[in-house]
């Protein structure tokens, strides 16, 4: 009888890449994410990004959250009043049929979104979020995103 041992390295693995992850509190509810993806609009003008997260895999999934950067670099964007420039926007769908101008269709009056990171080399962008969002019903409602995070979120460039 042999018996046979497999031994492995215990060399730091340099080339794997976490898996991406978005989370946030939304109404003072935990949010998070099982799918996001980013679009890097290089020949935009601005260069934007856009960062998209949603609960599940579905194209009819409810809650869902995008942020849209106007801009490429690491830094702080604001929208708002009293902000010298409105470089950023968020908007959260309640409901998969929330439509643009719609009750479950909530854009920021007031938002911020920090790029903490963007690897260029392995495509990966992490950075933070919050927003005030209100929606355009006849009797207005809003939806405070507190502690967002976006973390190794993978990129396409158009």
């Amino acid at each position: 009888m042999s018996l046979y041992f497999l031994l492995g390295s215990c060399e730091e693995a340099k080339d794997i890449i976490p898996l991406p992850t978005m989370n946030a509190t939304v109404d003072n509810e935990g949010w998070n994410t099982n799918a996001t993806w980013c679009i890097y609009n290089k020949s935009g003008k601005p260069q934007n990004i856009e960062i998209i997260g949603s609960p599940t895999l579905s194209k009819t999934a409810d809650k869902v959250i995008v942020l849209t950067i106007l801009g490429n670099t690491t830094g702080t964007y604001q929208f708002g009043i009293g902000t010298v420039s409105a470089n950023c926007n968020v908007v959260y769908k309640k409901t998969s049929d929330a439509i643009e101008g719609g009750d479950n269709y909530y854009v920021a009056y007031e938002a911020t979104i920090t790029i903490s990171e963007m690897n260029t080399e392995k495509k990966t962008i992490s950075g933070s979020f919050s927003a005030k969002c209100i929606n355009t019903a006849l009797v207005p409602d809003e939806v405070i995103i507190t502690n967002g995070t976006f973390k190794n979120v993978f990129y396409t460039e158009e």
